[in-house]
C-alpha cells in the first residue's frame, strides 16, 4: 500500500512557544504528533523527546518487519515505554523539567492495517468516503466520566475539568491503547493535537478535508480555521493517505 502525508503544526494566536511535536515520514510508514506539558520548557523537551524516541525506534524495524503484525504492535509498545523513559531519566536530572510530560498518537502504516498507539488526550481518526470515525479514546477525566454515564460533556463542570487528563508519558506508570484497524485504499488518517479538535468538531475536519485538493492544503486548512476560531492552544495536524 502506498501512502502520501502531510503534517504541520503552529503555535497558535494564544501561547508563546509551541509545546505540539510531529513527525511523519512515508519511508518509515510512521506518523507521530505529540502536546507536551509543564511549562514552556517542559512541554517542548517532552514532546520532542517522545518523537525522537519513538520515531527512532520505529525508524529501525526492517523491510521483513513489516509483514508481521506481532513485531508491529511490540514495535509500537517499546517505542512508547522507551520515550517514557526517556522522558523520566531527563526529568530527573534536570529540576526545571521534573513535572514534564506529553501526550502521544502514532499510527504505523502496514500493508493492509494500521497499529495505532494512544496516550492521553491528542486523538486519532479516520475518514472513508463521507463519513469520519474517532479511533482513539481521550485518556482525561472529562471523557472518563462521560463514558462511565456520570457527567454530561456539556455541564459546567465538564468545562471546569477540561484540561485535566489521566494518562501521559511522564507519568511513573503509563498504560498504552494498541489498536489494530483496515487500511483500505482511500482511507485518511488524521492525528491531532487538542488545539485542533477543541477548536473544530468532526464534521469540520471532514469537511476541510474533503473540501481540499491534497493533503498538504487540507493541513494549512485545518490549522487556518482553527487559528480563525481561536487559535487557544498549540495546533499540530498529521494526515495519510492510503493509495493503494
Amino acid at each position: 500500500m502506498r501512502l502520501e502525508m502531510a503534517a504541520l503544526t503552529n503555535k497558535g494566536r494564544i501561547r508563546e512557544n509551541n509545546e505540539d511535536s510531529l513527525y511523519a515520514d512515508v519511508r518509515d510508514r510512521v506518523s507521530i504528533v505529540c502536546d507536551g506539558m509543564g511549562g514552556h520548557a517542559g512541554g517542548h523537551v517532552a514532546s520532542e523527546l517522545a518523537v525522537q524516541v519513538m520515531s527512532h525506534a520505529l525508524g529501525q524495524l526492517k523491510p521483513s518487519d513489516w509483514s508481521n503484525e506481532d513485531t508491529i504492535v511490540e514495535a509500537m509498545k517499546h517505542a512508547v515505554f522507551g520515550a517514557n523513559d526517556h522522558i523520566l531519566s531527563r526529568a530527573r536530572i534536570d529540576p526545571e523539567l521534573y513535572d514534564m510530560g506529553t501526550t502521544v498518537v502514532a499510527c504505523a502504516y502496514m500493508q493492509d492495517r494500521v497499529i495505532t498507539a494512544n496516550v492521553g488526550d491528542s486523538r486519532i481518526y479516520r475518514i472513508v468516503g463521507d463519513a469520519i470515525e474517532q479511533v482513539s479514546n481521550d485518556h482525561s477525566l472529562v471523557a472518563e466520566r462521560v463514558r462511565a454515564g456520570l457527567l454530561d460533556p456539556a455541564s459546567p463542570e465538564a468545562a471546569m475539568l477540561a484540561n485535566i487528563i489521566t494518562r501521559a508519558l511522564g507519568m511513573d506508570q503509563v498504560t498504552v491503547d494498541i489498536t489494530i484497524e483496515d487500511l483500505h485504499p482511500g482511507d485518511i488518517y488524521l492525528l491531532c493535537s487538542d488545539g485542533l479538535c477543541d477548536m473544530l468538531s468532526d464534521e469540520d475536519m471532514l469537511r476541510v478535508v474533503s473540501d481540499s485538493t491534497n493533503l498538504d492544503a487540507a493541513a494549512m486548512a485545518l490549522v487556518d480555521l482553527a487559528n480563525e476560531r481561536g487559535g487557544i492552544d498549540n495546533i499540530t495536524v498529521a494526515l495519510t493517505r492510503a493509495l493503494g
